[in-house]
């Protein structure tokens, strides 16, 4: 089914973090890991990937692609099984097959996650920085009994993709004279990615860090994919830098 964003929320949601904000948030982290004693888990699932790719018109009418949000899917997923090869701190079990209730739970908590996202992405969680604690209940325990994973990585991502249309009204924008006719220019593209590591046996959400890409990004390509999906990673897990942060 297609997806359409109002055109009131389109230009904050291409316009994201401010530039300080996308580079300097460090990672977030659950505040039970603040202890200096606690450690993330190491074996880890991957769940399936929601990244939805919209294109976005030169009269800010926005709709999902089916197609695209599914290939980027896949690219975002490779770029980080791929990642996961590296970091020596995470090590990837398989996804198991599941039953129609199984699969219909794991949706429901990837949906719960998303909330979490979003609100990461919308810059709504300043009150969390010094106890973060969110959680999206035990409910996919029986992923932990199944695949012996002490942990889900989940994946939650935006791509905004401007029409050709759109990207000639944003030259004409920036045109002095010409702008009096046509109005402003519009903002075009954005990527964004938001990866959390669950707790299986709490549904404590451990870990988040997001990362965002201007215009010249697509999800669809692949290297663009694994360079957001590498940035993710770089500081992985940023506890230190987190308590530098918000709680020293």
């Amino acid at each position: 089914m297609s997806r359409h964003i109002p055109a009131c929320l389109l230009a904050a949601l291409l316009a994201g973090a401010s530039p300080a904000q996308a580079g300097d948030a460090p990672d977030w982290v659950h505040y039970t890991l603040m202890d200096k004693v606690s450690v993330l888990p190491k074996k880890v699932v991957v769940l399936p990937a929601d990244v939805e790719v919209y294109e976005v018109t030169a009269g800010d009418v926005s709709e999902e692609v089916p197609e695209w949000s599914a290939e980027a899917g896949r690219n975002v997923l490779k770029a980080l099984s791929e990642t996961l090869k590296t970091e020596q701190s995470l090590s990837e079990v398989a996804f198991p097959r599941l039953a129609a209730a199984g699969a219909a739970n794991v949706d429901e908590h990837i949906a719960l996650y998303k909330l979490v996202a979003k609100a990461v992405d919308n810059n709504e969680l300043e009150h969390k920085t010094k106890r973060f604690d969110f959680s999206i209940g035990p409910g996919l325990s029986a992923l932990q009994r199944e695949t012996g994973a002490d942990a889900a990585i989940m994946v939650y991502g935006r791509d905004y993709v401007s029409t050709a249309g759109r990207k000639a009204k944003a030259v004409l924008g920036n045109i002095p004279l010409v702008n009096a006719v046509t109005g402003p220019a519009p903002r075009l593209g954005r990527s964004w990615v938001g990866i959390g590591l669950i707790d299986l046996k709490t549904g404590d959400l451990l870990w988040l860090k997001s990362e965002s890409r201007g215009a010249t990004s697509n999800l669809r390509d692949v290297a663009d994919a694994q360079d957001i999906v590498r940035s993710i990673f770089d500081v992985y897990p940023g506890i230190e830098r987190y308590r530098k942060a918000y709680l020293d």
